[in-house]
């Protein structure tokens, strides 16, 4: 039966059912359904108590135990449907109930009798199931009246649940919720959503095809009536679930009508207007740009005039794939009911996603399509393109969805899917797999240009025979050229000469011949064949492998000073660039001899062919090239002038770029090209670009050559634990000077790192993020009370300004516990969400439009989930300041390339704070215990508040409550690389979390701290960042007991604070070939904090010391570059914080602290700083192999002044210890060094500064000593 068909048996009372529609339905179940979803008060013709009013009853003294059970059963229907009052109605109907399920009881017991009574009830339309959808009505019926009693109501509601959970058939349940949830709808939306979520949750129950899609139908039109509109969350996704393609189309087509009830056309009502007119109404809508009317009316076009359907969809399509209105995509891939209709339209919004760069979207559209031929192509060309983009995890699963696919397709769908396959497995790297499907492709039309690409892939692979083993089946053409080119130059390129030329005689393609010839002519000249490789490269036919090799064989003339042949070889090759016809075949042949003239530095030559390229960008191009010369020979400011002499030049930051970098290389040139790299505006190239100059920053300071290191932090665990190694005693040397407060003594050997030391890989890029994001899978995702998670807990605390961190989501709800977005399991997208969520009261959780996705609500990822924001799905994603958003993470967050920005509604711009706006809201993300955030490529702006754990972006463990519910749990963790930090309260910020790494990311503007990580925290790496900029304080700073951490090979210039810091007893920090200059402190601190390494770093023009440390002892400071600090190289000292007022608000139990300094300085250039070595209260320190030019100041200040001379008398040749004379310290012993249980300090002569037997740990209460007068003079220094 049709559906119209199946209302006809119904009475006018189920006017809430679609009037028109062609939904097949085939269960009487399903019908009964429909009529229970809104209960009027009569029953309908065709229901089940209406079949009963057949059957008249009789006397039950005249029947047996079931017969007189039957009657009253049959009795008490009639009773029911008699009844005026909804309440008798349903006292009625629960007796007949009881009498049921005495009669089943009986059936239990073996009473053939009441079996019979069962199955004469159910013959007249009498079953539990009737009667308890009946009971339904009844009850709902009552409840639509005025309750005043909130407890009855309540238990009604309860009852209700009740009566449906008792129906027996999924399809009934979801009937009655739908009705259920129609009813609740204008007094308590979100509870009619929750309703509409749990009838969509029993669909999965039902087994039957036919009756799910009658139930799914049932499901979109109740939606339509809770939310009338053309796309809602409800709707969508009860559509997208229907099958085959005819369904989903028909199901559109009934909503479309619901939604245009009482609007005519001439007249007429829309579900009989004429075609012709209501594509009228269409087109009209587009013409004014009226998207969402022109899809609505289109929908209303009839799916049997399938022709004029298409043509309006895709009329509605092209229009919103323009315009980026991608919240209709899920409409428009379930609007036609032609199956091949809709493959062509999602075919062609995917391909328009994926050329748009937005491969979910694409992902997620594919989904719509049956197991075809075209889903094969769609899923293994997504495959394609995330590999291309380093998304291997998604790549993996794209392919894998592709195979399942091609698994259940035969004939020619086979053999056009079989070649994507193929050529996906080679974009892929599994040439196994394709080497699998040879035997079908010889088969297939274009499977020889396969082939010829796996023979060319295998080749480069290294796997000739592989690749050989092809050549049989591919006969001629050009197919065959390629293959044999590509093995031809693998085999040039190993020195296989005759090999190379014998493939030479077979291959006709000029430019296949021409890219063998190239490889060959240079193996030749390697070789020392000059005059062959000259005959070769001259032989060439095609003009820019000509060029190639012409110019692979001036280079190695160059290499080997052959000048003379450089220059003629240049000349041959600038004239068959002259001789090409086309302006742009020419033009890249001379940017091409350029690059080689300005490698060579010829530079006059190469200006002089510059001025032949006609097209300005290229022109440009070889400009750059010369600027890089010029600028890595120290002329930066002269080669950034001569670029932007060129036209092509202005618009293209690139080439800027790439001279600043070349400039980074000259390490006098750092300064310069750190400081322009910020003016870039593009802020992605501005990050690649500043660590591409950490990068040479790094290999210039690479002291140790350490390198790039190896392995994620969590494998330095067993380092950080291993037994301590069995040091001599260092006995105190025999004293050579003394002024009656410091003795000098000389000492033997020089101090080293041990060669084992390493480090985490710093090389780690976006990639590794890129690589880990999977594919979004489904799961569960809702809206809760805020009140109603313990992650919410902490930001319902009051604040200083007497709101908590939920108030503003509360405020602009307006509830007083507002709803949050809760992904309990699966994979989403932040911008599915939108759809997967429904706007409850009207107040959008979550928008997206065109390219951008907004948050306006809380979201907490719970354990287990994983949220997901990619630039594959949209540029930028908005966290609403003025809705109170935020991301709070116990699972797993994917933020990779892409723009994620705090945003205010009121202004339109990205919520921007500084000293004085502190405390004013803004979204931030904050990673829980056994979170993992994985952070890559991405634009991060204007985020966090001073308020706890909402700093911007935090790794911290807890929530205290549930931290002590989990048994094990894990410290927050995560890979945070590439990324542009902008304006946050805290760059970063952790509290108790492991095995981070903070890599190659820009941090500029932030208002209190770039980098800060916090209490506890250990194994974290810290290299190639670039911070600058900082507001208020420091650009990098530990704090707080963050131990066994590496801070390599950051640039951190022009903050409030120091360049960089460490503080609070932080211990086994090793600060490796680092930079900081023009900071308003030191370059580094230590305050606080021992056992510390700062080796290789280059600290200069700092408007304080170049290195302070402060109340730290086993500090080694080695082959530091500390030039041009205002005030000293190194300045070691004892405070008294107690009596500081900088420390006035210091919890001295929390942050305790000891006034005793050490120090070990080798192998440091000193040069032009307003002091050398400085030392106030140190117990004591030594020196080795310090260079030390034209100092402003004294060379030895403070104490050491008397040591001067003394010191540096015997520091070039030999090592100085100075120790204090008066008194000597103890070792402290509640003290962990895991540096000096490894040896890194030994020979440093540190261990000889302390005495065993002393009484003291510090010194500073024993009179006449150095601590002493430090200690209790002025007060501390700071």
């Amino acid at each position: 039966m049709m559906t119209r068909d199946i209302i006809h048996l119904s009475s006018s009372n189920c006017r809430w059912l679609p009037k028109t529609g062609s939904t097949l339905v085939s269960l009487r179940v399903a019908a009964l359904s429909i009529c229970i979803v809104f209960p009027t008060g009569h029953w309908p013709v065709a229901s089940s108590v209406a079949f009963a009013q057949q059957s008249p009853a009789t006397p039950s003294s005249a029947l047996g135990k079931a017969e007189a059970a039957m009657s009253d059963i049959t009795a008490n229907v009639l009773k029911a449907d008699g009844a005026t009052d909804a309440r008798q109605r349903l006292a009625f109907l629960d007796a007949a109930h009881a009498g049921v399920t005495q009669l089943k009881s009986w059936v239990a017991a073996d009473s053939v009798e009441a079996k019979a009574a069962l199955s004469t009830l159910a013959s007249t339309g009498i079953d539990a199931d009737s009667l308890v959808s009946a009971s339904i009505s009844a009850l709902q019926e009552q409840m639509k009246g005025r309750i005043a009693d909130p407890e009855q109501r309540t238990e009604m509601r309860v009852r209700t649940m009740e009566l449906i959970e008792a129906l027996s058939l999924p399809e009934l349940q979801v009937a009655a919720l739908g009705g259920y949830a129609v009813l609740v709808a204008k007094s308590d939306k979100p509870n009619a959503i929750s309703l509409m979520e749990k009838a969509a949750e029993r669909v999965d129950l039902i087994n039957d095809e036919t009756a799910k899609n009658a139930a799914l139908n049932t499901l979109a039109q109740t939606a339509t009536i809770i939310e009338p509109k053309l796309s809602s969350a409800l709707a969508d996704k009860a559509i997208s679930r229907m099958w085959p393609t005819r369904m989903r189309g028909y199901a559109r087509y009934d909503l479309a009508l619901r939604i245009l009830a009482g609007k005519q056309i001439d007249g007429k009502p829309v579900s009989v207007a004429a075609t012709d007119a209501i594509v009228a109404q269409s087109a009209g809508a587009l013409k004014k740009d009226d998207l969402e009317s022109a899809l609505l009316w289109t929908l209303a076009i009839n799916p049997e005039d399938s022709e004029a359907r298409k043509k309006a969809v895709d009329n509605v399509a092209d229009l919103a794939l323009s315009e980026g209105k991608l919240e209709w995509m899920p409409v428009l891939a379930t609007s036609l009911a032609d199956n091949s209709d809709q493959e062509d339209l999602i075919e062609k919004i995917v391909k328009q996603r994926i050329e748009a760069g937005r491969g979910l979207d694409a992902a997620k559209l594919a989904e719509y399509l049956p197991e075809s031929a075209l889903r094969a192509e769609l899923d293994f060309m997504l495959a394609t393109v995330f590999a291309k983009n380093d998304l291997a995890k998604m790549a993996d699963a794209s392919y894998a969805k592709g195979n399942t696919v091609l698994a259940g397709l035969s004939g020619p769908e086979r053999g056009v899917a079989v070649v994507a396959a193929a050529e996906s497995a080679i974009s892929l790297a599994r040439l196994d797999d394709a080497l699998a499907l040879v035997h079908e492709l010889r088969a297939t039309k274009d499977g020889g240009n396969t082939i010829a690409n796996l023979a060319k892939s295998l080749a480069d692979a290294d796997r000739l025979k592989d690749a050989e083993a092809l050549l049989p089946f591919l006969h001629g053409g050009n197919d065959r050229d390629k293959a044999v080119a590509g093995i031809a130059r693998v085999k040039a390129r190993e020195g296989d000469i005759a090999a190379a030329k014998s493939a030479l005689e077979t291959i006709a393609n000029s430019r296949d011949k021409g890219r063998v010839q190239s490889e060959l002519a240079r193996t030749l000249a390697k070789k020392g064949e000059t005059d062959d490789a000259k005959s070769v490269a001259l032989s060439i036919q095609d003009t820019e492998f000509r060029i190639e090799a012409l110019l692979r064989l001036a280079s190695v003339a160059n290499d080997n000073k052959g000048n003379g042949d450089f220059d003629v070889l240049v000349g041959e090759a600038v004239k068959v660039a002259a001789g090409e016809d086309k302006k742009d075949s020419r033009d890249k042949g001379y940017l091409k001899i350029v690059e080689v003239l300005t490698d060579a530095r010829k530079t006059d030559a190469a200006k002089q062919l510059i001025d032949r390229i006609a097209d300005e960008k290229i022109k440009a191009r070889a400009a750059s090239m010369i600027g890089k010369r010029a600028a890595l020979d120290g002329f930066g400011s002269e080669a950034l002038t001569y670029l932007a002499s060129f036209a092509g030049a202005a618009d293209d930051e690139t080439l800027k770029a790439d001279v600043l970098v070349a400039a980074a290389a000259n390490p006098a040139m750092l300064k310069f090209a750190s400081v322009q790299s910020s003016t870039l505006k593009d802020h992605m190239l501005r990050v690649r670009t500043a660590r591409a100059i950490a990068e040479a920053n790094f290999r210039s300071l690479d002291v140790r050559n350490l390198g790039w290191g190896k392995g994620s932090p969590a494998d330095y665990m067993a380092m950080q634990q291993a037994s301590k190694l069995e040091a001599a005693a260092e006995a105190t040397p025999a004293a050579a000077f003394s002024d009656g407060r410091l003795t000098l003594a000389r000492q033997e050997g020089r101090m080293s790192l041990p060669e084992t030391y390493t480090y985490s890989d710093i090389s780690v890029g976006a990639g590794m993020v890129r690589g880990n994001v999977p594919l979004p899978q489904p799961g569960h995702a809702a809206v809760t009370l805020a009140n109603l998670s313990p992650y919410s807990e902490k930001f319902m605390e009051d604040l200083a300004a007497g709101n908590t961190g939920l108030s503003f989501a509360a405020e602009a709800q307006g509830i007083p516990y507002p709803r949050i977005i809760v992904i309990q399991s699966g994979v989403y997208t932040l911008g599915s969400l939108a759809s997967e969520l429904n706007a409850g009261d009207g107040f959008p959780l979550v928008t997206r439009e065109n390219d951008v996705v907004t948050l306006r609500a809380p979201v907490l990822v719970a354990e287990g989930a994983t949220l997901i924001l990619s630039g594959q799905e949209a540029a930028t994603y908005r966290l609403s300041a003025t809705a109170g958003s935020f991301i709070s993470v116990a699972g797993t967050l994917y933020v990779q390339d892409t723009t994620v920005t705090s945003w205010d509604e009121a202004t339109g711009t990205p919520r921007y704070s500084d000293k004085e706006k502190r405390h004013v809201f803004r979204p931030y993300i904050i990673g829980w215990s056994n979170s993992r955030l994985m952070i890559g490529g991405s634009v991060l702006d204007s985020l966090g508040y001073a308020a706890p754990k909402s700093f911007g972006l935090a790794f911290s463990a807890g929530p205290k409550t549930v931290a002590q519910r989990i048994t094990g749990a894990r410290a927050p963790t995560g890979i945070v690389v590439d990324n542009f930090f902008h304006n946050f309260e805290y760059g970063f910020y952790s509290y108790e979390a492991d095995d981070v790494s903070l890599v190659g990311n820009e941090y500029r503007d932030n208002v209190l701290y770039a980098i800060d990580p916090h209490d506890r925290s250990h194994r974290l790496l810290i290299a190639l960042n670039t911070t600058y900029d900082t507001k208020a304080k420091h650009g990098i700073i530990v704090s707080r007991e963050v131990n066994f951490s590496w801070i390599v090979g950051n640039v951190s210039h022009t903050n409030a604070g120091s360049g960089f810091m460490i503080d609070r007893n932080s211990v086994d920090n090793f600060v490796y070939a680092n930079v900081a200059f023009d900071n308003k402190q030191d370059g580094l601190t230590l305050f606080e904090s021992s056992c510390n390494l700062a080796v290789g770093n280059r600290f200069f023009d700092n408007k304080r010391a170049g290195i302070k440390i402060r109340n730290s002892w086993d500090v080694g400071v080695h082959e530091n570059i500390l030039e041009n600090n205002a005030q000293d190289a190194i300045h070691g000292y004892i405070s008294n914080l107690r009596a500081s007022p900088a420390n006035a608000l210091r919890d001295f139990e929390f942050d305790p602290y000891l006034p005793l300094t050490t120090f070990a300085a080798s192998g440091n250039r000193i040069h032009g700083n307003g002091g050398g070595i400085k030392v106030d209260g140190t117990s004591g320190f030594s020196l080795s192999g310090n260079d030390y030019l034209n100092q402003v100041g004294r060379l030895i200040d403070g104490d050491g002044r008397a040591m001067e001379g003394h010191m540096l008398r015997f520091n070039e040749r030999e090592s100085v210890l100075i120790t204090s004379t008066v008194c000597r310290p103890k070792r402290p012993e509640a003290y962990n060094c895991r540096f000096r249980d490894a040896g890194f300090f030994n020979g440093d002569g540190q261990s000889a500064i302390f005495a065993e037997d002393a009484l003291t740990d510090t010194c500073t209460n024993v009179s006449n000593s150095v601590q002493y007068e430090n200690f209790n003079g002025t007060g501390g220094r700071s």
